[in-house]
């Protein structure tokens, strides 16, 4: 009687909520799906009435306590034959017993009767503070299914991988009857539990829910019940959300009982994970073995997919690394950095580049790019260069402008691995920096949000075991690093496939049905490809290669990594919108002459329609075509080109008119240049170039009036050793006609 009393002060009552089991924590995508948890400690994923099936509700119901909406917390009868009997069974105790029971009296020895007494007063307690659907709420969060699922959400999730929300009645009734027996109905299929599904839906007939049609229907449906042990899914993922969880609240790390709810989508992850092996296994002869994936979406920084590596782990083949955050070089990669930062300095995408055979001094000696297809192409519009991903074009753009605002926008735009300035030279917008693919992406992804870049993140929210949220994170506006307008100039050249023409041919693995901007890199000696494209709605990134750096069998960024964007690119379209490129308003139209990106002059052979950001537009008319007396049409390069231009069989104007125009140029270096260089390196030479009309048989150079070198005029260069100081370079030739023409360009070396 003692023992009753007690009880009957026990008011009010400890918050129910913080009562439970504690479990393991968990950690879920975007939909609440299981990505991985801690299966020796159970899970719970609390969840809210509204948002678990009305059909769930009325199994449960029916099966545990059909009078449950009408009686105050007890069944009189059930608690007579409670008290009448110490071994009668308890299975009579309403809902709110059953919870009375599972949270207040775990612990309680007493006898049966005393037990039952004790679940009534403290029934009563809870119905007189809580409402109905409160308690069946609390009920549902905290009753045990087996297999380790406390509560409803999980053991939908555990057994059928759905979420409470998205049981029928089939599933609902198998998993209303798990709670009587959970340990010997958590298995897979068997007749157990099949009886008892067919029993929850005879007591749902009976009560009025459904008619038994639709309990013959449900108990003749097929249930899939899902392996009782499932790898992790995305556990390179979950590690980086695990970190950055460590990072934004370590007073969190390790504690039990969290649902880590993260940004991740489970179905494209899966999905991405098997085309990345598909198409890995096509590349084994070309000596590729692992790939590397991730998708964020532009404009939040929520990062959506993560593949870290396809190798399962295997330590001949890197192991566990993870090639998402490993840095590699990126290859071609970074040219849209490149000419971004060149729109900020007055480039436009009619701004004609040359694609010519081109020599530069550097720290380590002359540099000579090539083209991936080891050709020329002349003359060509910042348009073609950056879309056909053309070598010497994106060196010479990266000369003009200076490394200085090449490391610059890479910075601006998040790639923090680009930080030792000494290593770097003109190669850096071929990729010999080094940057991880996340970072990368998150770079295109602004390219896809008109210009803002926002921070990549995994972690959405964080609840403990109650359902009470301890982190959310707070939503940080992603900033501008480029404006709308030179965003939309670098993505519309990037989707423009005509552009890629010259580079890739006419069938290339980036055609999709929707609008989607696409860039490949593939690194020196082909040991790291990649693909980055984005849409307004996604941005993938992929990388293909060996963990160990490996160098693969000639495989180029557009068929190693190529094939795997375009497949996740369009698995990402089944389940999300793939919006078109909104132009900006401060972009508009011009009608130019292509290659000269200037307005047509009266002979243009080649007119054309360019976009450019407002202010832009050229006003100068072209000279560069020019119609005979017959009507043929010849053309007046830059000297730099007219080699070029008469081994691609075009008809030059008269090599007289140009060369008593521009017959000599100096082109290294450029006047005004300041080259700096380190004292310990004594052996460093500067490359003193110049280009020259055709017949013009030797060039001579002079630093200061003191001779140099003579070199013939088809390549006329020379070496010289740096030395400190301000200097004047002259070069000088004979003409045709006996006269000297001569030029002259001052420089300054610096260390």
């Amino acid at each position: 009687m003692a023992s009753l009393t007690a009880y009957a002060r026990f008011a009010p009552l400890d918050a129910p909520e913080s009562r439970g089991v504690v479990p393991g924590t968990v950690v879920l995508d975007a939909r609440g799906n299981v990505l991985e948890r801690d299966g020796s400690a159970g899970l719970r994923i609390p969840t809210t009435i509204d948002r678990v099936a009305p059909r769930m509700l009325q199994a449960t119901i029916s099966s545990e306590d059909r009078r449950f909406v009408q009686h105050f917390g007890v069944d009189p009868i059930a608690i007579g034959r409670a008290l009448a009997s110490s071994s009668a069974s308890s299975g009579a105790s309403t809902i709110t017993q059953q919870l009375a029971r599972r949270l207040y009296l775990a612990d309680d020895s007493s006898p049966l009767a005393v037990r039952k007494a004790h679940e009534a007063l403290i029934a009563l307690q809870l119905e007189a503070n809580r409402s109905k659907a409160e308690i069946l709420q609390l009920y549902l969060n905290d009753v045990y299914y087996g297999r380790g699922a406390y509560g409803v959400e999980a053991a939908a999730r555990v057994y059928f991988g759905v979420g409470a929300a998205n049981l029928d009645l089939a599933h609902a009734a198998y998993l209303a009857g798990l709670p009587q027996r959970p340990s010997a109905y958590d298995s897979v299929i068997d007749a157990a539990a099949r009886t008892r599904q067919s029993y929850v839906l005879g007591r749902m007939v009976d009560d009025g829910w459904i008619t038994r049609t639709q309990a013959d229907a449900a108990a003749a449906e097929r249930i899939d019940v899902l392996p009782a042990s499932l790898p992790p899914i995305a556990h390179q993922f979950v590690a980086f959300a695990q970190a950055e969880l460590a990072r934004l609240r370590p007073d969190l790390a390790g504690r039990d009982g969290l649902i880590i709810e993260t940004t991740l989508d489970a179905g494209l992850q899966t999905e991405s994970e098997r085309l990345v092996r598909l198409r890995l296994e096509a590349l084994h002869d070309r000596k590729a073995t692992d790939a590397a994936l991730v998708a964020i979406e532009p404009g939040t920084g929520r990062i959506i997919a993560w593949v870290g590596s396809a190798t399962d782990g295997d330590p001949a083949h890197g192991g566990e690394i993870d090639m998402v955050r490993t840095p590699r070089q990126p290859g071609s990669a970074l040219k849209p950095l490149l000419y971004a930062a060149a729109f900020e300095r007055g480039y436009t995408p009619a701004t004609p580049l040359l694609d010519v055979p081109s020599t530069f001094a550097t720290d380590e000696g002359p540099y000579t790019p090539a083209n991936f297809d080891r050709s020329f192409h002349g003359v060509v519009p910042l348009r073609v260069a950056l879309a056909s991903s053309l070598n010497v074009p994106a060196v010479r753009t990266l000369d003009a402008i200076g490394l200085d605002a090449m490391l610059e926008i890479s910075h601006r735009f998040g790639l923090t691995t680009l930080n030792s300035v000494e290593s770097y030279g003109l190669s850096l917008t071929l990729g010999s920096g080094e940057v991880r693919l996340v970072d990368l992406t998150n770079a295109f992804a602004a390219f896809g949000a008109r210009g803002m870049l926002a921070e990549p993140f995994a972690i959405e929210r964080v609840r403990d075991a109650t359902g009470r949220i301890v982190f959310a994170r707070t939503p940080v506006a992603a900033r501008r690093v480029l404006s709308a307008e030179h965003a939309y100039l670098v993505t519309d050249i990037l989707s423009d496939p005509d552009a890629r023409i010259p580079g890739f041919g006419g069938v290339t693995p980036f055609e999709v049905p929707f609008p989607a901007a696409v860039k490949t890199g593939t690194s020196t000696g082909f040991r790291d490809t990649w693909t980055v494209g984005f849409t307004p709605n996604i941005a993938i990134g992929v990388w293909v290669g060996n963990a160990d750096g490996a160098p693969m069998l000639d495989l180029a960024g557009v068929e190693g990594a190529g094939p795997i964007w375009r497949d996740a690119m369009m698995a990402a379209s089944l389940s999300r919108p793939m919006d078109p490129f909104v132009r900006p308003a401060g972009i508009v139209e011009a009608t130019v002459c292509a290659p000269t990106g200037l307005l047509p002059g009266p002979d243009c052979a080649s007119p054309t329609r360019e976009i450019f950001a407002a202010g832009t537009v050229p006003t100068e008319r072209e000279h560069y075509y020019f119609r005979d007396p017959d009507g043929r049409i010849s053309i007046d390069p830059p000297i730099e080109a007219r080699d070029w231009a008469r081994a691609a069989g075009l008809t030059l104007r008269s090599d007289g008119a140009s060369a008593s125009r521009d017959s000599l140029r100096i082109t290294a270096p450029v006047a005004g240049t300041t080259i700096y260089f380190a004292p310990e390196i004594s052996s460093s030479q500067l490359l003193l170039r110049a280009v020259a009309a055709r017949g013009i048989g030797q060039v001579t150079f002079a630093i200061d009036g003191r001779f140099i070198g003579e070199a013939p005029g088809t390549d006329p260069w020379v070496l010289w050793p740096l030395e400190l100081g301000v200097h004047t370079l002259r070069a000088s030739a004979h003409l045709a006609d006996g006269s000297i023409t001569t030029v002259t360009s001052a420089f300054e070396v610096k260390r």
